[in-house]
């Protein structure tokens, strides 16, 4: 009589054990964390996505080979996340990835583009894909991932922000162009109709809107150190320049430039990572983080908690490195990613 009370009693446990793993169901999928965009090598085809889980410093490498059995495909430029989706646009070959942000799983492609660099999402029904080798800024339905248009701006273009039915558009590099490298495009997003532009300086190469909706833009002076590089407070509403930030020394090239989740604190890459906030008279004297021997590639900002991430591009043929340090300067992880990584997506 025991043991049958015990076995009957051992049944009901095991019974009560599973029920309770069926009602909590462990999670699946990607944590919050950051997207890792590695470039790879110019034609060959070994551009690859690597993901970092901020919370418990899980770092996967080859992502999208390792979900969808497939190559990503020759240099990866740049990423988009916007709603459940991200767009990894792949400059070389030609086309967008698009991917489950939660999964990195395939949903589709956006192809017969010429040499894009950036995606920017307009609506449900649209966005401009901006090109480094056609005198157009593409238009496509993110939905369908169809090529609808196109928005003849005679250059080339490159980093691209929305502000209200506006469209920001930097013209950036001089490749194949006889026009001087100096403008920010404005789009009317309503019409896609080129109707006007502000002259910066030459070649900008980063824009971000902060707090109070006035465009930044920074630029490098060229890429033969044509002039100063410059960094350039922009009323958007009436195109105003409210001030021009001039560095000292035309042999420096500041790029990447970023803001922090609040809108109020920009940095950017100048021999390390510098810090100023939007409201500053003068450019940053020091950086935050020093370079000490390292090649900064890029640098990323954590919305969320304002943690930093950049970039060691090292040769350019091994793996490159990700530096991830907290918004005091102090270093947290170091981490080995894919060749040559080039952009961040933050993925919360």
């Amino acid at each position: 009589m025991k043991k049958l009370v015990s076995f009957t009693l051992i049944i009901a446990v095991l019974f009560a054990a599973c029920k309770k793993e069926d009602t909590q169901p462990e999670e699946s999928g990607l944590k919050d964390g950051v997207f890792i965009v590695n470039q790879g090598n110019f034609t060959a085809g070994n551009a690859s996505l690597s993901y970092f889980e901020s919370a418990t410093s899980v770092l996967t490498n080859d992502l999208f080979y390792e979900v969808n059995d497939a190559p990503l495909g020759d240099v990866a430029q740049s990423i988009s996340i916007d709603g459940d989706l991200a767009y990894i646009v792949i400059n070389n070959s030609g086309n967008i990835y698009v991917i489950d942000r939660k999964t990195a799983e395939f949903k589709g492609k956006i192809s017969q583009l010429s040499s894009p660099r950036f995606f920017l999402k307009i609506n449900d029904q649209k966005a401009y894909v901006s090109d480094l080798a056609s005198n157009s800024i593409s238009i496509v339905n993110p939905e369908s991932y169809e090529l609808t248009g196109a928005i003849n701006v005679n250059r080339s273009t490159e980093n691209m922000v929305l502000i209200g039915k506006k469209a920001y558009v930097a013209h950036w590099s001089g490749y194949l162009q006889a026009i001087k490298n100096n403008q920010v495009l404005i789009i009317d997003t309503e019409t896609d109709a080129l109707i006007d532009s502000i002259q910066v300086g030459v070649e900008p190469n980063s824009m971000v809107v902060d707090k109070d909706q006035n465009l930044w833009v920074l630029c490098s002076g060229g890429y033969d150190n044509e002039e100063v590089p410059s960094l350039w407070k922009i009323n958007p509403q009436d195109k105003s320049v409210i001030k021009k930030y001039e560095f000292d020394d035309i042999s420096l090239s500041p790029s990447s430039l970023v803001k922090n989740g609040m809108g109020d604190e920009l940095m950017y890459l100048n021999n390390g990572v510098c810090s100023m906030s939007v409201s500053d008279g003068t450019l940053p004297e020091t950086p935050v983080i020093a370079q000490d021997g390292k090649y900064f590639y890029v640098l990323g900002v954590d919305p969320q908690n304002s943690d930093i991430y950049f970039s060691d591009a090292l040769d350019y043929t091994k793996n490159g490195i990700v530096y991830r340090y907290d918004h005091t300067g102090s270093m947290l992880d170091s981490l080995v990613v894919g060749i040559i990584p080039g952009a961040f997506g933050f993925n919360y």
